[in-house]
């Protein structure tokens, strides 16, 4: 069986990468080869031979109306895939103009594709207004990969964060508090991961992203912090692949829940905070409290494991391809 997936960007995105990329080792064995095309490069010739695939994929790409109907009737099989609210954008909405267009280019989509495929039921819940075959295919992680590091004793509790720089705001929302934290506690340091460098008034350890290494700085956390600052569309529609991260790596969180993320956090995994008293509350009681950041990370990866499982979704993904 063969897939073209369209692509807003490239394939180390990181949606791209943890919706598609990451599987294409187990799809082989199963007879499945995934190729690739932008959207942006969508032409005649491509049209031409998507003929030549069994599925198509489009991976979130909105596009011209005229464009998608090409696409759509070019195909032997349409699925949609989405994991994110894409009918809206963080931050400051869209003109009424826009949001009307993005509505219209979503729902075109949603209503012809053979399979709406959606990142949790928040997004499922949007998409079966237009569609009558959504699935539910959680995001996952390699288990082998993400793993927990050998339990020493350390004089140091090392809280971190992992992000895209499209989300670093998110860390510097809860600046202040993480400062005020370190204040109070010497033996707490911050370290941070993206590609971009947040700014902080406070000391704390960057590590540029890198492609490869965010799995090993990952495991070097005590303390995992999931800041969601905002409670729109947008972030309610998320599954923070962060938290899996974290979890699947044996790491305590500490986060805020909205929409979506509850499906991943609960109160045996995670503490979950609200106010900047909450999150200096729960920092302190993990960075005092080894057993418990032992018995949160545990139940972080146990639910990886169970919930979240390469394997299994793999399987999901075949499915909603019409076989293998």
């Amino acid at each position: 069986m063969k897939a073209l997936v369209i692509i807003s960007r490239d394939q180390d995105k990181a949606s791209t990468r943890f919706r598609f990329v990451q599987y294409e080792e187990l799809l082989a064995k199963r007879g499945v080869t995934l190729d690739y095309v932008r959207r942006d490069e969508i032409t005649a010739d491509v049209l031409a031979g998507m003929a030549d695939y069994d599925v198509l994929i489009n991976q979130k790409c909105l596009m011209k109306k005229s464009l998608a109907r090409k696409v759509i009737k070019a195909s032997r099989r349409v699925i949609f895939d989405m994991d994110d609210a894409i009918w809206t954008r963080p931050g400051r909405n869209h003109s009424w103009f826009t949001a009307w267009r993005v509505r219209s280019r979503l729902r075109q989509w949603l209503s012809a594709a053979d399979v709406v495929t959606v990142a949790n039921d928040y997004l499922g819940d949007y998409a079966r207004q237009f569609s009558q075959a959504v699935n539910v295919i959680h995001m996952a992680l390699d288990t082998e990969k993400w793993q927990p590091r050998e339990q020493h004793e350390q004089q140091t509790v090392t809280m971190g964060w992992a992000g895209s720089p499209a989300t670093v705001k998110n860390l510097e929302h809860i600046g202040d508090t993480l400062c005020e934290c370190l204040a109070e506690n010497p033996g707490l340091r911050l370290a941070v991961y993206s590609g971009q460098c947040p700014q902080l008034p406070c000391e704390f350890d960057y590590t540029p992203f890198e492609q490869g290494t965010e799995a090993a700085f990952v495991s070097q956390l005590d303390i995992g912090l999931l800041p969601l600052p905002g409670d729109d569309a947008f972030t309610r529609g998320k599954s923070p692949i962060k938290a899996l991260q974290y979890m699947a790596s044996g790491v305590a969180v500490i986060g805020q829940v909205r929409g979506a993320t509850a499906e991943i956090l609960n109160e045996s995994n995670s503490l979950q905070v609200e106010t900047g008293s909450d999150w200096c509350s729960a920092i302190r009681t993990l960075a005092d409290n080894a057993q418990q950041r032992q018995q949160l990370g545990q139940a972080g990866r146990e639910f990886v494991l169970r919930e979240h499982n390469m394997q299994r979704t793999v399987e999901q993904i075949i499915t909603a391809m019409g076989g293998a």
